[in-house]
């Protein structure tokens, strides 16, 4: 026995000595804020669907990812709009440059879209189509292809649930909703220097089992709300949006979800919406937003070709 003692002595005089351990650089975790209940999360986006519309001024960057595999990307000159919304996934967006003019004009009612494009002039077109389709850019020139099908991806109903997150399905035997905590490591910068942060999340995940006719008990992501408890009154941060198939269609990161005290707000500062299948990104910072205005015009969402641009109806396409 005493052999044993002395071999546990000088292992731990060992493992405690200098000459074993050295200094590494960690990321820095953040403190939390109060633990919140399930239920809270829940409540927290059912109070954003208070918002059944908004009207606003917003200002616009966009960022082609394509070429994300080799750490590269293309940002875009900001750009100025009118933006009109009106749940569940009405839209529309007039985009405008101070030395172009008016560059793109777009909507959908949730069921069809349209897109009016005016520049560059020589590619103007009339864009028509169905939200649950998914359309190829068939373009002749290799090189016009990656010049044109980032925007040209670019479709009203990839920004309406974003900008006016969804609720939470209502419980059926169908739809399953549960939250846990994760870590993960952020770039952030601190006095001007980037600097590797944890931060603990709530994630709030919502799957639902497929319709009559698929196999037995297979059930889907849907939607997953992402909520900081390093930020002030654990706001939204983050939401993931899956297409029918499982994939992840949408990520979308937000800001100014609350006061710089931890109060609610109804809209956030900006929004990130992210395309990983088209390979772009826009950022949308609100200016003055209306929130559930008075009256809309009738015609608000009803886009016309007054221009007498080229059609393209890609539904009629082969």
């Amino acid at each position: 026995m005493r052999w044993k003692i002395l071999i546990l002595l000088w292992l731990g005089a060992l493992l405690t000595g200098g000459c074993l351990t050295s200094r590494v650089a960690l990321p820095r975790l953040l403190p939390l804020n109060p633990p919140v209940t399930a239920e809270d999360l829940v409540g927290r986006i059912a109070y954003l669907q208070q918002v059944q519309a908004v009207r606003t001024a917003v200002q616009l960057q966009f960022v082609d990812y394509r070429d994300s595999t080799r750490g590269v990307g293309k940002a875009y000159p900001s750009a100025s709009g009118a933006l009109v919304l009106r749940r569940p996934q009405s839209i529309r967006l007039q985009v405008q440059a101070s030395l172009l003019g008016s560059l793109a004009d777009m909507t959908s009612d949730g069921q069809q879209f349209t897109v009016a494009v005016f520049y560059p002039t020589d590619r103007q077109a009339f864009i028509r189509g169905s939200n649950t389709r998914t359309y190829e850019v068939k373009v002749s020139d290799g090189k016009q292809a990656r010049d044109v099908s980032a925007f040209a991806s670019l479709r009203p109903q990839h920004l309406s649930m974003p900008l006016l997150p969804p609720p939470i399905p209502p419980a059926s035997p169908d739809i399953s909703w549960s939250v846990f905590e994760t870590r993960r490591d952020e770039s952030v910068m601190t006095d001007a220097r980037p600097e590797w942060v944890t931060r603990t999340y709530y994630l709030l995940y919502v799957a639902q089992r497929e319709p009559a006719g698929e196999p037995a008990g297979t059930w889907r992501p849907r939607f997953a709300y992402w909520f900081d408890r390093t930020q002030p009154g654990t706001p939204l941060t983050r939401l993931e949006v899956f297409e029918e198939n499982g994939d992840l269609g949408t990520i979308s990161d937000f800001g100014g979800y609350t006061t710089n005290g931890g109060t609610p707000r109804l809209l956030p500062e900006w929004v990130r919406i992210m395309r990983p299948a088209e390979g772009y990104a826009l950022r949308v910072v609100f200016q003055s937003p209306e929130i559930n205005p008075t009256s809309l015009p009738e015609d608000v969402f009803t886009l016309t070709n007054d221009r007498n641009l080229k059609v393209v109806d890609l539904d009629a396409q082969p």
